[in-house]
């Protein structure tokens, strides 16, 4: 599943939105209120096949980003990449490195816990994530105004990914009030 070769090696997707001038985030939150693009997020990263739950992968700014009452996004495996945080519920992992969490993540795929990966930042998580043999997939909203940002999300070749349509990915422009937006599916050629 992934290019890495490994059998059975873990396979992730990249989850994110961002604006015209590539900014994900500022002062460690949104800089955007899209409830349906929210929406999208919740319901990409918690459909999974029955029995299993999908995990998604963060940095620990992103934790901190989350609202307490919705540590840890409900209905799926919470892994934090953090050098520092040490605490996290019962149930979900602390990594001390992205390749520590690949490996807790392959081992609850090998133990059939797990179904799908998404990676949901920050930014260095994504370019490592990106950059790496385990991204297979990066479903990008790209929101059709700019933001103040401070975190953006990294370039990537677009030569080794192409557009792919998916079935539950609305193809048409999205509108919430006057933003704009479109969901894009990127899927990594294959060498």
């Amino acid at each position: 599943m992934c290019p890495s070769g490994a059998k059975n090696a873990v396979s992730c997707f990249a989850i994110v939105a961002m604006c015209r001038n590539r900014g994900i985030g500022v002062n460690n939150s949104l800089p955007w209120r899209l409830k349906k693009e929210l929406a999208y997020f919740s319901r990409l990263t918690k459909e999974a096949a029955e029995g299993k739950q999908n995990a998604v992968v963060m940095g620990r700014l992103t934790w901190e980003s989350l609202p307490p009452k919705s540590r840890p996004l409900s209905d799926r495996i919470n892994v934090v990449v953090s050098k520092t945080l040490t605490e996290i519920p019962e149930g979900h992992h602390v990594a001390r490195s992205f390749p520590d969490a690949v490996q807790i993540l392959q081992n609850l795929v090998d133990a059939g816990k797990v179904d799908k990966v998404f990676v949901i930042g920050g930014a260095r998580l994504y370019r490592e994530l990106i950059d790496g043999p385990h991204c297979s997939r990066v479903y990008l909203t790209e929101i059709d105004k700019e933001f103040e940002c401070d975190v953006f999300f990294p370039e990537f070749d677009t030569s080794k990914f192409r557009l792919v349509k998916e079935e539950g990915v609305p193809e048409e422009p999205q509108q919430e009030g006057d933003i704009t937006y479109h969901f894009r599916v990127y899927e990594r050629v294959k060498n």
